[in-house]
């Protein structure tokens, strides 16, 4: 028993020469642990040291509204509902020398076949009372030429709709009532305030209306009952045949 007395003495006198310290890390906690000489008594403690990064507000930019009054705007809109040969009849002048017309389905047009398109449906025709509904206008922040809208066509096919230039193919509307989708349209203006861009058709929301979730024309021919060829190679080799020669 002497020895083990003496061992044990010898081992408390050690604790009381030094202080043993380890510590770890875990994700969010640090422990250490500490011998103290001075009790020879072995001691935790926790400390939290995760540190949480501080709230960074984020900067909201004041909402930009349209000026109604731009002169850009007012434009836009008069040729929409006035000049555009698809809502009424066109006004040639009000498109420039270099003028092309896009949609998802038919496009690009020149000047010419873009005229020469609008005398064959004469939408304005079939569906004397269509309107655009246009709102939303706004002025490209990138583009200070360039008009932004949205429309949602509405309207009552009680006249025909040409399917060919010379005006023998004509389809009735039979009375069919067009409830558009919300469509996207856009005007690039030159330096003259001419026409020189325009965009159409590009559904924002295809489950309104009842035009099955397409728009501008191709919108319109569904509701009368006329099938229109998927967007394709078909559809675009179809856009560049000849017209076919008279009589």
């Amino acid at each position: 028993a002497k020895p083990a007395r003496q061992l044990l003495l010898l081992g408390s006198s050690m604790l009381s020469l030094f202080t043993a310290s380890l510590s770890f890390q875990l994700p969010s906690l640090s422990y250490q642990y500490q011998s103290q000489a001075s009790t020879s008594v072995i001691r935790c403690s926790a400390t939290v040291s995760a540190t949480i990064p501080p709230v960074v507000s984020a900067t909201i930019p004041p909402v930009e509204m349209a000026d109604a009054a731009h002169p850009l705007i007012q434009r836009a809109n008069e040729i929409l509902y006035s000049e555009s040969g698809f809502y009424s009849p066109y006004n040639e002048s009000a498109f420039s020398e270099d003028f092309v017309f896009r949609g998802p389905y038919i496009g690009p047009l020149n000047k010419q076949d873009y005229l020469s398109t609008m005398d064959t449906f004469k939408i304005h025709e079939a569906i004397p009372d269509i309107s655009p509904n246009a709102f939303g206008f706004s002025i490209d922040p990138k583009d200070p030429n360039r008009v932004w809208f949205m429309v949602r066509n509405s309207g009552t096919a009680t006249g025909e709709l040409g399917l060919d230039r010379d005006g023998k193919l004509r389809v009735p509307g039979k009375g069919a009532v067009l409830d558009g989708c919300p469509e996207t349209f856009s005007i690039i203006f030159d330096a003259d305030r001419k026409v020189k861009y325009l965009s159409v058709g590009y559904v924002a929301d295809r489950f309104e209306g009842n035009t099955n979730g397409k728009g501008a024309a191709v919108g319109i021919f569904h509701v009368i009952g006329l099938p229109f060829p998927s967007p394709g190679p078909l559809l675009k080799f179809a856009q560049w045949l000849p017209p076919p020669p008279a009589g």
